[in-house]
């Protein structure tokens, strides 16, 4: 009869020493396979755990990895935060002193149409108060850091500046036209007033009013100016305007009249030379004949009279 598989057993003898006694122990034949296949199961788990771990661990080398790029470019991107932060700082600073240095142009173009104004008779217009320039680029103190409040405030101050000095440059504007009219008005009204020296001389031998005459040494009156020039000086006209008639007596020698605005003719007399034709325009410093000694003359020198509607007047108010 044969004995199934269960039945049958592995005798194992163990055998201390010489003196000791042998040891024996049996175990069912299945129990080394079973052995056998726990290691070769431990085995495989052993191997699946130590893969897994393996991929756990280059998993976790690669997350940190990635960790560790994020922190660098997080503290990159903080950094140039606070740079851009730091620089836009620096441009409100900037740009609030060249507002302030704007407003101060502005305000010196303002001093100017006041200046201009005033010169043409035409008034003046308000000026602003501005801060004085300095005085030169030296600086110092302590350096204490500007705080966001401190920026957002200077900030918010330069834009209320920036909108003042936007009206403000309209109104410039609309002033700077209404000077420009004003002083081409002048302009013209200088033009047609007499307000030159007739000559390059200032040497006046002969004032207006009474005086003792030249020749019969009694008092007469003198309606205008001699003044001594050498001869063949030029003779300019000291406003524009029309000839109104050129001639030679032996009272008034070579002589021209010339007619200007508002009633006013000015006239030149004991010339040498004269340039000029009658009916011809001529413009202020023009020249228009040359000094002489002709007419009534004791020697070189222009007699220069001004007429007011036909009546002489003392040419003092027309000469600089």
């Amino acid at each position: 009869m044969k004995l199934k598989m269960g039945s049958k057993r592995y005798t194992f003898v163990i055998i201390p020493d010489a003196n000791s006694a042998v040891r024996r122990f049996e175990v069912p034949k299945l129990i080394p396979y079973i052995a056998g296949a726990g290691l070769m199961t431990l085995m495989a788990v052993t191997l699946v755990m130590y893969a897994s771990h393996a991929k756990n661990a280059t998993v976790a080398n690669e997350l940190e990895k990635r960790i560790v790029s994020k922190d660098a470019e997080f503290s990159s991107t903080v950094q140039e935060k606070n740079q851009t932060i730091e620089q836009l700082q620096s441009e409100v600073i900037r740009l609030s002193q060249q507002t302030a240095e704007m407003k101060q142009k502005i305000d010196a173009i303002r001093q100017q149409e006041d200046e201009v104004r005033s010169l043409t008779g035409s008034g003046q217009v308000s000026i602003s108060s501005a801060d004085a320039p300095p005085a030169s680029a030296a600086m110092g103190g302590s350096s204490t850091p500007a705080t966001d409040a401190e920026v957002l405030t200077l900030a918010e101050q330069t834009k209320s500046q920036l909108s003042d000095m936007d009206k403000s440059v309209d109104e410039l504007k609309d002033s700077i036209a209404d000077t420009k009219e004003k002083a081409l008005e002048a302009q013209e009204k200088l033009k047609v007033t007499p307000n030159i020296w007739p000559v390059d001389s200032r040497t006046i031998t002969s004032g207006f009013g009474l005086r003792q005459d030249p020749f019969t040494s009694r008092p007469s009156f003198h309606s205008g100016y001699d003044i001594a020039s050498p001869a063949n000086s030029p003779v300019h006209v000291t406003a524009d305007g029309v000839v109104a008639s050129t001639g030679s007596d032996d009272s008034h020698g070579n002589n021209i009249i010339v007619t200007h605005s508002k009633g006013l003719q000015t006239w030149y007399m004991h010339l040498n030379k004269i340039n000029v034709q009658k009916g011809e325009h001529v413009q202020k410093g023009q020249v228009i004949g040359l000094v002489g000694s002709t007419g009534r003359s004791t020697g070189y020198h222009l007699h220069y009279e001004v007429l007011k509607n036909g009546v002489s007047s003392d040419p003092k108010p027309y000469l600089p």
